[in-house]
């Protein structure tokens, strides 16, 4: 049997090979631009050293630009100005790059260390460089791109809102059948808001401009792998006062929208008793949520007000009540494999295993669950998890890029004849349910 390894740049046209040629660059040309265009309006916000400090900020971008254009060496990450800072990970980052020379001999390059890897790495050199300017220390440079993607959404959103309260005040009166229909409506609508990504098209614009609740029975026949059935049968066999529900939010804007609705429905309807979210501790893979854009859209839908402000005071009510909390941990903003974290971060796996159901959305989630792997397609979603098992694990996502596990036999050529890019283009998604039992 081959080995199978991590996905990497090295094979030229791969879509790892163009996300490190093509779409890294662009993303960091984009953040460039940005502090040139804004430099005045940052300097206003941060001061005369903000100003000035987008020069130092474009100089290191620049530098890491280039770095990555001409296949240079990975770089130690430097220390930053607060080593004992809750989520620091430098030391976790450089303990990676030492361990990769041990193995290799030789530093790790843009197009031969693993794509995982380097792909995080420029985040964390994204991050490294806005931190080490002391007044642009906690700048977001994604942060108008995540607000203007929930912006033009606004109509969506209001639909989507308008019609999670409405089941919500029928849920007395639903059958189970009823109930399940919901529930499984709410989770594709979780799964197709997946396709909102900025990363994916290097921070350009992808908002839900349309009401996506019309479009999902075109849309189901484009699920590949579809384990709705044995995730009710899961919810509704767990005791009612331990349905505890883990969540590993993806992106911000439309997508969270829809993964707040959805916990939304689970709360009111007591399939869930408690809700944890667990979001980015940083700016990272441009859209995804940090706790600073949950805040931000909570009091964005409020100040819209309709369905959207009702539903934004639920969400409220539900953090202040502890109904639902948030939970931070810097593993999340590591190129760290899932199967792992036992090792590396054994409280944040402890704290996994007291969950109910954890679901992890989005692709970046399922790459670091099945270790960014090139596994067959026809491999079991459990053994791509190898040692990764703290609790029953469901991934909901469109396929845009790294592996895809789980399907049936024949699956993956009969669309790959109809669609030749179809696990990068973000139109067929996965509802992927392990139960370990």
């Amino acid at each position: 049997m081959t080995e199978i390894g991590p996905l990497s740049a090295s094979q030229i046209g791969s879509f790892a090979y163009l996300t490190v040629k093509d779409r890294l660059p662009i993303i960091l040309t984009r953040v460039i631009d940005y502090l040139y265009r804004e430099k005045v309006l940052i300097g206003d916000k941060y001061g005369e050293g903000g100003k000035e400090g987008c020069k130092e900020v474009v100089g290191r971008l620049s530098q890491l630009k280039n770095e990555i254009q001409t296949n240079k060496p990975l770089l130690l990450l430097q220390t930053h100005p607060d080593p004992s800072s809750l989520f620091d990970d430098t030391d976790l980052w450089n303990r990676q790059f030492e361990k990769y020379i041990s193995v290799y001999g030789m530093p790790p390059k843009w197009f031969t260390a693993p794509w995982l890897y380097v792909e995080c790495y420029m985040y964390a050199r994204i991050h490294e460089a806005f931190y080490l300017c002391n007044p642009l220390r906690e700048f977001d440079p994604f942060e108008e791109q995540k607000k203007k993607s929930l912006i033009d959404s606004h109509a969506a959103t209001e639909s989507l809102a308008t019609h999670v309260l409405s089941l919500c005040s029928r849920i007395p009166t639903l059958t189970e059948e009823q109930l399940k229909q919901s529930v499984t409506q709410l989770i594709e609508v979780s799964v197709w808001g997946n396709r909102c990504d900025l990363s994916l098209s290097s921070g350009a614009d992808r908002t839900q401009e349309t009401d996506l609740l019309i479009s999902l029975d075109k849309l189901r026949s484009n699920i590949i792998e579809n384990n709705l059935d044995s995730l009710w049968q899961l919810l509704v066999a767990l005791p009612e006062d331990q349905r505890d529900i883990v969540l590993v939010l993806d992106n911000a804007g439309f997508e969270l929208v829809t993964d707040l609705c959805l916990m939304t429905f689970l709360t009111e309807a007591g399939l869930a008793t408690s809700v944890t979210l667990h979001p980015k501790t940083r700016p990272w893979f441009v859209s995804d949520t940090t706790h600073k854009d949950l805040v931000w859209t909570i009091d964005r839908c409020r100040e819209d007000g309709g369905s959207a402000g009702e539903m934004a005071n639920k969400w409220l009510t539900y953090l202040s009540d502890g109904r639902w909390k948030v939970s931070e941990n810097k593993f999340w903003t590591t190129d760290l494999d899932f199967a792992d974290m036992s090792q590396i971060e054994p409280e944040l796996y402890s704290q996994l295993s007291k969950a109910s159901l954890i679901i992890f959305k989005g692709d970046l989630n399922y790459r670091k669950l099945t270790g960014d792997f090139d596994w067959p397609t026809t491999t079991s979603f459990e053994c791509a998890l190898r040692s990764f098992s703290p609790a029953p694990v469901l991934a909901l996502r469109t396929a845009k890029g790294g592996p895809v596990v789980g399907l049936a036999p024949g699956v993956s050529e009969r669309i790959a004849d109809v669609t030749r890019s179809w696990n990068t283009s973000g139109d067929y998604g996965m509802i992927q349910l392990c139960t370990f039992s």
